[in-house]
């Protein structure tokens, strides 16, 4: 009987984890920590790379759209103008943002192409004075201040 009290206060007086248990778990969430911790760190980034390169991708295709309804791109020369004309006449619910803080710049500028002698099927093309066939068409280039130009 003098056994089982002494068992049963001994038991009593265990509440709680010693220094060694404690130090162990520690040392297990710094090591779980260290693994995961940088692998969330590029994950958040890649994030706001692959938001941005959608919002890019948006805005070319909005702009592709104002072009072949209109014939034009829009007469803005600024980039904020333009995203509010495109959002104006509905070919994008709203004006979009970089998830990294970024500015999205928006360059619209004409090309032109000449070529002379025959076509890739072998036919001429229609000469003018100096041999030449001149086509005129306009490069859209989005790009934005945190990431660049993304996507194609």
């Amino acid at each position: 009987m003098k056994m089982l009290v002494h068992m049963k206060k001994k038991i009593t007086e265990q509440n709680g984890f010693t220094l060694i248990e404690m130090v162990i778990a520690l040392f297990i969430v710094s090591v779980v920590m260290a693994i995961a911790l940088p692998n969330l760190q590029t994950a958040g980034a890649n994030a706001a790379q692959t938001g941005c390169e959608g919002n890019q991708k948006m805005i070319r295709a909005a702009l592709t759209e104002y072009y072949l309804t209109n014939h034009q791109y829009p007469p803005e020369t600024d980039t904020a103008g333009i995203l509010n004309d495109l959002k104006t006449n509905g070919y994008i619910d709203s004006v979009p943002t970089c998830p990294s803080g970024g500015d999205y710049t928006i360059t619209i500028t004409p090309t032109s192409t000449s070529t002379a002698g025959t076509n890739t099927n072998g036919t001429t093309t229609t000469s003018t004075s100096t041999g030449t066939t001149t086509n005129s068409t306009m490069e859209v280039k989005v790009s934005c201040t945190a990431h660049g130009e993304l996507g194609d």
